[in-house]
Order: C-alpha cells, then sequence, then structure tokens
C-alpha cells in the first residue's frame, strides 16, 4: 500500500513538473531526458541492491524489445504529447484507465477472468475519467 501511494504521489508530482518546467522542449528531447532519468535511477538500485547478471534469452530479447519499442518511444510519446498538449489534472486523470486496461488486456492475451465488480469497476472509472477530462 505504501508503494502504492509512493507511485501515485510520484507519478503525479512528475506530471506537473513535466507541464511547469519542460512545456517548451521537443518530445523526442524531452523523451530522452525521460530515458535518461530511468536508467539512472535503475543503475543506482542494480548498484545498491541487486547482483547484476542479464540472460540474453529469445525471451529476453523480446521482452527488452517491447519496453525500448512501444513503452518508451511509444508509450513515452504520447504522454509527452498529452501534457503539453492537454492541462495536467486531463493527464493524469487518464492515468486511472490503465489497470482497466491492462486487466481488459490480460483478458484477451492470457485467458484471465474478469468478475461482474470488475467490469462495474470498469464502467466507474471510464465514466470518472470522462466526466474529468471532458471539455
Amino acid at each position: 500500500m505504501v508503494s502504492t501511494i509512493i507511485a501515485l504521489i510520484a507519478i503525479t508530482s512528475s506530471t506537473i513538473w513535466q507541464k511547469k518546467i519542460s512545456n517548451n522542449l521537443p518530445l523526442p528531447v524531452s523523451n530522452f531526458y525521460q530515458a535518461v532519468g530511468g536508467c539512472l535511477f535503475h543503475i543506482l538500485v542494480i548498484i545498491f541492491f541487486a547482483k547484476p547478471y542479464i540472460d540474453f534469452s529469445q525471451t529476453f530479447i523480446v521482452a527488452m524489445c517491447h519496453q525500448i519499442l512501444l513503452v518508451s518511444f511509444g508509450a513515452f510519446t504520447i504522454l509527452m504529447y498529452l501534457i503539453k498538449n492537454n492541462s495536467a489534472s486531463k493527464t493524469v486523470s487518464i492515468f486511472f484507465l490503465i489497470p482497466a486496461t491492462s486487466a481488459f488486456m490480460a483478458w484477451i492475451f492470457l485467458n484471465e477472468s474478469l468478475t461482474n465488480l470488475d467490469l462495474l469497476g470498469f464502467l466507474i472509472t471510464t465514466i470518472g475519467v470522462y466526466i474529468a477530462t471532458r471539455d
């Protein structure tokens, strides 16, 4: 629970900071800074808390390609575009759709089950995001 609260505070404050500080930067430059910051953070985590080891298997290479191409280039570019062109509150509101989207993708690709309570939560969340982001 503590890590969830820390993550929520971090993503909200970083979105507001991004909107305030670097709204005039081009998207590729802003994306680069984001990647460098994440890389430095994870290097520090590895140095202090883990024994560095990589198994260059096919699964690892496919997963890294997914992370680099779709998450780093795709999702970060979309995020930076939203921050640049929308208010910070609208951009942060969209984050509430991530759990529902992930659960829906798990239902499609991994055959995980969705309960009626899950679907009700998705509906409530979607309506809330719509209300928060409409003009």
